[in-house]
């Protein structure tokens, strides 16, 4: 099965952002994607790992430049792949400091485009990931896709960031040595929770609350180590950001 690359479109001409959608709709890696036209609006609605590929169009009326939006977003996040949209090449020296992985001048090419996509998607199929069997064949799963996993009887549910499911055949206690201790935390034999998308731990139910909303059971006997890997991973993910 091939990975969809989630996309953000940063851009504030109209016809330009229907070319972009009209490549991004007919082309062969299977794809979603999230418009925006300013980047104030991208930066509020922005969170970590949310995006595969970002198209950032460097000028854009009423709002801040692509470069500064870039330059913010990368205080917090280095790895999200950054493709900028512009009439000129005045800022290609920028957009390399940044880390940019394309810099298309517009009118949008489907070869330009098409390139960057593949690189997103190269990108994404390196990144650290979780192998299950599934319909006979091997699957991978990114870690940052994977919110939590739950053992029901002889089936796994794997819940994706993206409010998906994934079932499978197999065992959470030979899964779970795929996983890394730093990011999942293992709080009931039937539970694997990704810290990144627990919120806090619900100390009176003793449970994680997700970002979603849904509540992880924590035994009792592990309270105070689910709160201790929680703060650790919160502490960590602060540092790498300073």
């Amino acid at each position: 099965m091939q990975q969809s690359v989630n996309i953000a479109i940063c851009e504030d001409e109209a016809a330009e952002t229907k070319l972009l959608c009209d490549i991004l709709d007919h082309n062969d890696i299977k794809n979603s994607y999230t418009i925006f036209t300013d980047a104030d609006s991208f930066l509020a609605s922005y969170e970590r790992d949310k995006y595969d590929l970002l198209l950032m169009d460097i000028y854009m009326k009423d709002s801040m430049t692509g470069i500064e939006a870039v330059s913010m977003i990368r205080k917090k996040d280095a790895d999200i792949p950054v493709a900028f949209i512009t009439t000129s090449r005045d800022h290609a020296l920028e957009s390399y400091r940044l880390s940019a992985i394309g810099y298309i001048e517009k009118p949008v090419s489907a070869a330009e485009l098409n390139n960057v996509l593949h690189l997103a998607m190269l990108k994404k199929a390196d990144a650290p990931s979780l192998y299950i069997k599934r319909n006979g064949a091997l699957e991978k799963l990114a870690f940052s896709d994977i919110m939590y996993i739950e053992q029901r009887g002889r089936q796994i549910f794997i819940h994706m960031k993206d409010n998906t499911e994934i079932v499978c055949y197999e065992k959470l206690s030979e899964l779970s040595s795929q996983l890394p201790a730093e990011l999942f935390f293992l709080p009931h034999k039937s539970y694997a929770v990704n810290l990144s998308y627990a919120m806090h731990i619900d100390t009176d139910l003793k449970c994680f609350v997700m970002t979603d909303n849904s509540n992880i059971p924590i035994k009792r006997e592990l309270t105070a180590k689910a709160r201790k890997a929680l703060e650790s991973y919160f502490f960590e993910y602060t540092r790498s950001r300073l």
